[in-house]
């Protein structure tokens, strides 16, 4: 295996991928110099060169973009306009720019609206999809990718539905949810065979394998991936960076250790291997686990910290923030307490770097006015005492007066800086309630609980931790719509809410899943209450006929050491014995 792994290496560093869509660069660009800046004309062979970079060199793409949405008759031109603000998000979105890459993204979809093509709004709203999962919010990209499907499907190119096909595969493998989205995979190879795109093809492979893997067919991902590398020739260096480390997981998951490092060091190392960022943070984190299956520990601590300096602000990626986890449990385990603070410290802060919600951009811009406003203030009592001690003795009296009047005014200059202070702060404690509040349910989310978990840290406070999963809740969206599936999460959330406590923690946490905290409490009774809630839900009024129940699982530890993360780990794997044991049941965790 070994050997035929280094000849496959060798062979694929030195192989150029020849892509069907070439295009001519130098005469591309030749046709630029012997145009003026503003000539309409320039418009063609700048969104070819866009185009043609994107995925080679998205500095470039970003590059031809901007100068071709400078030119003044591109407002006229929406088809155009709209390929053009797609291209520059997306070059955006592959360096990690995200505020940036989302305001374009969202002109694209306008003037793809305007334009009225059904192509190119289907591919304006797949890029805006492919932006969500980047950054780790799978909702959004459902969202964003069934409506691409709705136009692909009315488009006369079959490319764009096979694509959509392939992102909601891969939105789906994110979601754990393998069997479905192999039949995306496996409908995106169908369509590409027939169209005779190669090159799409072993894209769709490359996700098709990742469903094997995950789903527990690791020598079928194999043939598969292998199948793609033998075809270098027409794939792009994304996804051949993305089979490899695909097929060293392949490796890691048989236990050949040998070969899954050769190829993971290939990926971090090798420029081609590399160039999809998200494969090299997956690399390293591969590697890394190899390190530690085979006892070296030091080695993958320092491997953890060189892959985060390598893919940090690059692009964002859940993979990305799996080697800050990584890293701090490892650093915990070894009982380096220290290192292990730091890192969740850096994590906290870069997680909120990559948040999509924009009330966390309004919470910083006026954290940063306020920052400002005191600085001014600041300014004016350093002014006022300057004015003081500079006056001559002489000239007491009339210093006295001026100070006084200079006094008066920055008197009423402080009053009415603490008054904006008073209600920036205000704004500022409501947004950031909003942030952490899940919009649907109106109860708390992910946020809420680590920031009431932090607040009651390192006090001897016993809890439970109760893990609540609405059973079937796919087959309620599936059957009944999303909107029917809306109301029954908002219904349980009221039903449960009358159910708690005051002093109770209660949280939507994701899709169907729901977090109660209860503090004081032993087995026994919160057992009796993990019953009550799972009775309540079973018995609730619904919009519809079918019966509405719940799993749950409970977990216990103390406020003085919580973990979020290891809690979760133990109500989940009591919950998940409960789904095994038929459903609609409440367990608790048991060592």
């Amino acid at each position: 295996m070994t050997k035929w792994l280094l000849i496959l290496i060798m062979s694929l560093a030195i192989t150029s991928p020849v892509l069907s869509n070439e295009v001519n660069v130098d005469s591309l660009k030749a046709t630029l110099t012997e145009l003026s800046l503003d000539d309409a004309a320039r418009i063609q062979p700048l969104v070819a060169l866009a185009n043609f970079y994107i995925y080679i060199d998205p500095v470039k793409t970003a590059s031809y973009a901007t100068q071709a949405l400078a030119i003044s008759s591109i407002d006229d031109d929406h088809f155009n306009k709209a390929k053009l603000l797609r291209l520059l998000g997306q070059a955006q979105m592959y360096q990690g720019l995200n505020q940036e890459a989302f305001t374009h993204l969202n002109q694209a979809i306008n003037s793809s609206n305007n334009s009225k093509d059904v192509h190119l709004i289907s591919v304006a709203n797949r890029a805006m999809g492919v932006f969500y999962e980047l950054i780790i919010d799978h909702d959004n990209a459902v969202k964003y990718y069934i409506e691409a499907l709705k136009f692909a499907k009315l488009s006369d190119q079959k490319e764009d539905l096979a694509m959509v096909y392939n992102n909601l595969g891969n939105v789906l493998n994110s979601q754990n949810d393998y069997a479905n989205a192999a039949k995306y995979f496996e409908k995106s190879i169908i369509i590409n065979t027939e169209l005779n795109d190669i090159a799409m093809k072993m894209n769709a492979s490359v996700g098709l394998s990742v469903s094997f893997l995950k789903s527990g067919s690791p020598l079928k991902a194999q043939e598969l991936l292998e199948n793609v590398l033998s075809n270098r020739s027409y794939i792009s260096d994304f996804s051949f960076s993305e089979a490899s480390v695909n097929l060293a997981h392949v490796y890691k998951s048989l236990k050949e250790f040998s070969a899954a490092k050769s190829l993971y060091n290939f990926v971090i190392n090798d420029k081609k291997g590399s160039a999809y960022p998200p494969a090299v943070a997956s690399a390293y984190l591969g590697l890394a686990d190899v390190l530690i299956q085979t006892n070296q520990i030091k080695a993958a601590i320092d491997l953890y910290q060189q892959g985060i300096i390598k893919v940090k602000n690059k692009i964002s990626v859940e993979s990305e923030m799996a080697l800050y986890e990584n890293l701090a449990k490892l650093e915990l385990s070894q009982e380096n307490f220290e290192a292990a603070s730091a890192v969740q410290t850096e994590y906290i802060k870069r997680r909120n770097q990559i948040q999509p919600l924009i009330q966390k951009g309004l919470v910083q811009k006026l954290e940063n006015q306020l920052q400002m406003e005191r600085d001014y203030i600041k300014l004016q009592d350093e002014l006022l005492i300057s004015e003081r001690d500079s006056r001559h003795a002489s000239m007491y009296l009339f210093a006295v007066i001026i100070i006084s009047l200079i006094t008066l005014v920055l008197f009423l200059i402080l009053m009415i800086r603490k008054q904006v202070i008073s209600r920036l702060e205000a704004t500022n404690k409501t947004l950031k309630k909003a942030a952490e509040t899940d919009h649907l349910t109106g109860i708390g989310n992910r946020r809420f609980l680590d920031h009431k978990i932090s607040t009651f840290k390192g006090q001897d406070i016993q809890m439970a931790f109760l893990l609540i999963d609405v059973d079937h809740f796919k087959d309620i969206n599936d059957t009944f719509g999303h909107d029917a599936g809306d109301k029954v999460l908002v219904a349980i959330a009221e039903n449960i809410n009358r159910l708690c406590r005051k002093d109770d923690l209660f949280a939507r946490i994701g899709g169907e899943e729901f977090v109660i905290l209860t503090m004081n409490s032993d087995e026994k009774s919160a057992c009796y209450f993990a019953e009550r809630v799972r009775s309540s839900i079973e018995v609730m009024a619904r919009p519809f006929e079918s019966k509405v129940t719940a799993s749950i699982g409970v977990a216990f530890g103390n406020m003085n050491n919580a973990n979020y993360d290891e809690l979760y780990k133990k109500a989940d794997i009591a919950l998940y014995s409960a789904k095994d044991k038929g459903r609609n049941k409440v367990l608790l965790f048991t060592q």
